[in-house]
């Protein structure tokens, strides 16, 4: 029987991991003393992985549309795993780069964040999932987990404003293809989601349309944000370095004249 699109799914796993990870942070803050900003931006994190797994959301993705399948696929991979990695201070993400370092070369985060957002979405892994918890499971934790993986080198110190900039440029190229695919596509790439149940009219084509949309103009905000955001503190630094060069070369020309001036 297919519940009510408005019931609430749980996911006990995820529950759990966000409720040890707000624990383990409270834990840290006794030590490292995050600002509230800092903390709350950690919380935000949290919540939209449990609104996106534990909530009506769940259950219309589960169970009737493809676009909220992706809705909660790009909350708990693009939005959560960035806020979550911010909420850290730099003495927390210190410490946790230096338990795995081997793992936080940018070339390789960006190759499995993109091998997991395009797997993940292959119909016979997708169609899997759907009809069984524990995949589906697997699969929000791949993309969870990739999320984090991803964007740890962007704001834990890791590359450089320009390099910052090259890796969120790649990753943005990159990625687009699937939502592009999701948008233009007439036929209908998943099985279960053409022969469940349609809500507000939805066909089973327009559904995947409209989710490749989504997926399109959610990455377009996230990554123009933050390619925004680097090239303004590139031009800062340029800015910086310039003014520094020209209080140098003042400061040179003087001595330069007096050691030119005939005894």
């Amino acid at each position: 029987m297919t519940p009510s699109p408005w019931s609430f799914s749980w996911e006990p796993l995820f529950l759990a991991l966000a409720v040890t990870a707000a624990i383990a942070y409270a834990r840290a803050a006794r030590t490292y003393h995050p600002s509230r900003t800092r903390a709350s931006v950690f919380v935000l994190g949290l919540v939209l992985v449990v609104a996106a797994l534990c909530s009506p959301l769940e259950t219309i993705a589960r169970h009737y549309l493809l676009l909220f399948h992706l809705l909660g696929n790009v909350m708990i991979a693009d939005w959560a795993p960035p806020l979550l990695v911010l909420g850290l201070t730099p003495e927390m993400r210190a410490a946790i780069s230096r338990g795995a370092p081997a793992l936080l070369r940018p070339w390789l985060t960006l190759g499995a964040w993109l091998a997991v957002w395009y797997l993940v979405h292959l119909p016979p892994f997708y169609d899997y999932a759907l009809r069984h918890a524990w995949a589906l499971n697997v699969e929000h934790a791949l993309l969870i987990a990739a999320g984090l993986l991803f964007w740890w080198p962007v704001f834990a110190g890791g590359l450089s404003s320009a390099g910052a900039l090259a890796y969120l440029g790649a990753a943005f190229i990159g990625s687009m293809f699937l939502g592009l695919a999701f948008t233009f596509s007439s036929s209908v790439f998943y099985a279960f989601y053409n022969d469940a149940p349609r809500l507000w009219g939805f066909s089973a084509a327009k559904d995947q349309n409209l989710g490749g949309i989504l997926m399109n103009v959610e990455q377009t905000f996230v990554f123009l944000a933050a390619l925004a955001y680097f090239l303004i503190r590139l031009l800062d630094e340029e800015h910086v370095e310039q003014s520094a060069d020209e209080q140098k070369r003042g400061a040179a020309r003087p001595a330069s004249f007096s050691s030119d001036r005939p005894r």
